[in-house]
């Protein structure tokens, strides 16, 4: 009986771990839960005023690698845009700068008006009140997420949260960035 206590005790104790990383789980949830953690605290600041989420506009860029913040991922943009969907569904007002002057038809990518070159951007002067902004980390098992709502005109954090998504086979390839020497886990283990 003895034995048996200190097996499921094992067992407990390595799954535990799993248990942690699966309620964050992936992208989207750890997006919504970084995004409504975030709200909660722009709401203690603008609670009081009558348009409360809609006096509110947010632009966002794309967190970086903490080691070179001049490095990304479509990991990282891809957390970008899952934020902004939680704030648009919250009520906030969320700017797109990276929309372009007119619809883009090529054969093979289809119709696009979404750009990054500056000179194919409909408006280059952006007036909003923040700006997303954060950095990751990757480990061998996880990215870590610190993202943060700052001022446009201040260096004020008016908001913070951290997440951690586990690394799966799914997102494993999200950390790559096609064409830079993006870190990445040297090796990949998944349970089966």
């Amino acid at each position: 009986m003895y034995r048996i206590a200190i097996v499921i005790l094992m067992i407990l104790t390595c799954l535990l771990p799993l248990t942690a990383a699966a309620a964050e789980g992936t992208v989207p949830k750890a997006a919504t839960m970084m995004a409504q953690q975030m709200d909660s605290q722009i709401m203690r600041r603008v609670g009081t005023y009558p348009e409360g989420r809609a006096c509110v506009s947010i632009v966002s860029t794309v967190p970086v690698f903490l080691g070179n913040l001049e490095q990304s991922s479509p990991l990282a943009r891809q957390m970008a845009e899952e934020v902004m969907r939680c704030f648009v569904e919250a009520g906030y007002r969320v700017e797109e700068i990276r929309k372009g002057k007119e619809i883009v038809m090529t054969p093979r990518r289809g119709e696009t008006i979404l750009t990054r070159q500056t000179t194919q951007l409909a408006d280059r002067d952006v007036s909003t009140v923040a700006v997303l902004a954060g950095t990751y980390t990757v480990t061998r098992d996880s990215v870590r997420f610190n993202l943060k709502l700052l001022h446009a005109t201040s260096n004020e954090v008016l908001a913070s949260s951290s997440a951690t998504v586990p690394v799966t086979s799914e997102l494993f390839p999200l950390l790559a960035d096609r064409g830079g020497n993006n870190p990445m886990p040297s090796v990949f283990t998944r349970l089966r």
